[in-house]
């Protein structure tokens, strides 16, 4: 089993010993306690040898510095300010995961926020560069002093290296002890280029042999930190209407990058929803996952993050929602007609964005007392239809649903149907069959009248044969 950073944890137990040791001061002038890197070096490790024994397995297990599983090691400089170094102590572990723990240093002072057995701590990553045999790791009276600096060929070039080198036995907490300790660091930039430590503890019969070395770095080297990137294919998602848009992320290893690489998806807006079929790509395995986004119109951004524990990587990805090809419905209501005729509305399908679908029409709200009818129940892409209904008096709302295009849309309107009055007559009105027999009267009488008047011939005075009229002024 690993520690969360294993490297961390045999630094620090070397601290221990350092702190309990004898150390030499420096017997010339002080030197210029000053870091000599800059943000981005790193350098790369790998565990030389690590053995534990013990009477007493689980004395091994504490001390945490089981690093077999360990497949590399690194110190990269993040942040260089005054005499503060911030280090990334990284890891990837054999069954692909990884870590990255933060560091603060102090190259003048030798502090640092990493910990362990208790409060101690110490620098002993990256030191204060150009430091020569004589100098103290730090500045401080009780830090430790170079033994020698001697030339010495490291990763591929002959450099400039100081050494200190510790030995001693005594007893803490009872129990007998002797231990050596060598550290070597780079004399320009001061970087750790190897610690080789053992111990023996009388309790348990507890031998401990531990040994870590640089092997390669960006300082003078030419390594490259193993690492991945993300890329989306295609680069922007452009989705219409309720469809979904698609686009394939995939990972790309570098340099022996080996570890399992968890990926999450965050939309920048609750408006979108988005997908990875994949949230985990592992070593060995397809190294792609598809993102499927779905959405209301409008533009957002999906962040895809990788994390692999000491290395992480963002991906910001544009999605487009535009409207979608579509309809709408309306209708000429609402109208009103009487009992016995029948009223009719228009009902409009309206195409928008491309929509060219047949939409299909039906009647879904008939209220009891009412019957309706459509004329046709389809249009191809927009048009009118008519509907047509009768019944008793009263006001009723109808619906009418269209389906087209995988959309549904609904229109409803008012049908008032009044009573139908009855006709007016006249109050003075006779019964028609009396009216009919005093029409028969009349043309009797009529006829009657007519036969005396036009029958009847002229009047006639009556005058005796042979006498004539004798003028009234005849005497």
């Amino acid at each position: 089993m690993h520690s969360s950073n294993g490297l961390k944890v045999v630094f620090c137990f070397i601290l221990a010993v350092l702190v309990v040791s004898p150390s030499t001061l420096s017997a010339h002038a002080v030197p210029l306690y000053a870091p000599n890197v800059m943000a981005g070096e790193f350098a790369q490790y790998k565990v030389l040898k690590n053995t534990c024994q013990s009477s007493i397995p689980q004395v091994c297990q504490a001390l945490k510095i089981s690093l077999n599983d360990t497949n590399y090691a690194a110190i990269q400089v993040d942040r260089v300010s005054g005499s503060t170094i911030t280090l990334g102590l990284i890891s990837t572990y054999k069954n692909g995961t990884g870590a990255q723990e933060g560091a603060l240093v102090d190259v003048a002072t030798g502090s640092s926020n990493i910990t362990a057995f208790s409060s101690l701590s110490g620098d002993y990553f990256v030191l204060a560069g150009n430091l020569a045999a004589g100098d103290t790791l730090w500045n401080t009276a009780s830090a430790p002093t170079f033994n020698t600096t001697s030339s010495r060929m490291i990763v591929g070039m002959t450099r400039s290296v100081n050494f200190l080198n510790i030995t001693s036995s005594g007893v803490s907490m009872g129990t007998a002890y002797t231990e050596s300790a060598g550290f070597t660091y780079d004399q320009s930039s001061g970087f750790l280029i190897e610690i080789d430590f053992s111990i023996k503890i009388d309790l348990a019969a507890t031998e401990l042999d531990f040994a870590l070395g640089m092997v390669d770095n960006n300082i003078w080297g030419t390594d490259h930190l193993p690492d991945f990137g993300l890329s989306a294919n295609p680069a922007t998602v452009n989705i219409i209407g309720s469809a979904t848009g698609t686009t394939t992320i995939t990972l790309t290893r570098s340099h022996g990058f080996s570890a399992t690489t968890s990926l999450t998806a965050n939309p920048s807006s609750s408006h979108v929803s988005c997908l990875l079929s994949s949230s985990s790509l592992a070593m060995g395995g397809p190294d792609t996952s598809t993102l499927s986004c779905t959405g209301s119109p409008g533009t957002y951004t999906v962040t895809v993050n990788g994390n692999a524990g000491f290395s992480v990587h963002s991906l910001s990805i544009p999605v487009s929602i535009a409207t979608g090809p579509d309809f709408t419905i309306t209708n000429t209501g609402p109208v009103g007609f009487k009992t016995g005729t029948s009223g009719a509305v228009t009902i409009t399908i309206t195409a928008q964005n491309g929509y060219s679908a047949t939409t299909t029409l039906e009647v879904t709200s008939t209220p009891s007392g009412l019957t309706c009818n459509l004329n046709t129940n389809s249009v191809s892409g927009y048009g009118s239809v008519t509907l047509t209904c009768s019944g008793q008096p009263g006001s009723y709302t109808v619906m009418v649903k269209a389906t087209g295009g995988g959309t549904t849309h609904s229109t409803q309107t008012i049908m008032t149907v009044g009573t139908s009055p009855i006709p007016s007559q006249p109050a003075t009105s006779l019964p028609m069959p009396v009216v009919y027999g005093g029409i028969g009267v009349a043309a009797v009488v009529a006829a009657l009248v007519g036969f005396l008047l036009f029958s009847r011939k002229p009047s006639e005075a009556i005058v005796a044969h042979g006498e004539g009229s004798t003028p009234a002024s005849q005497a």
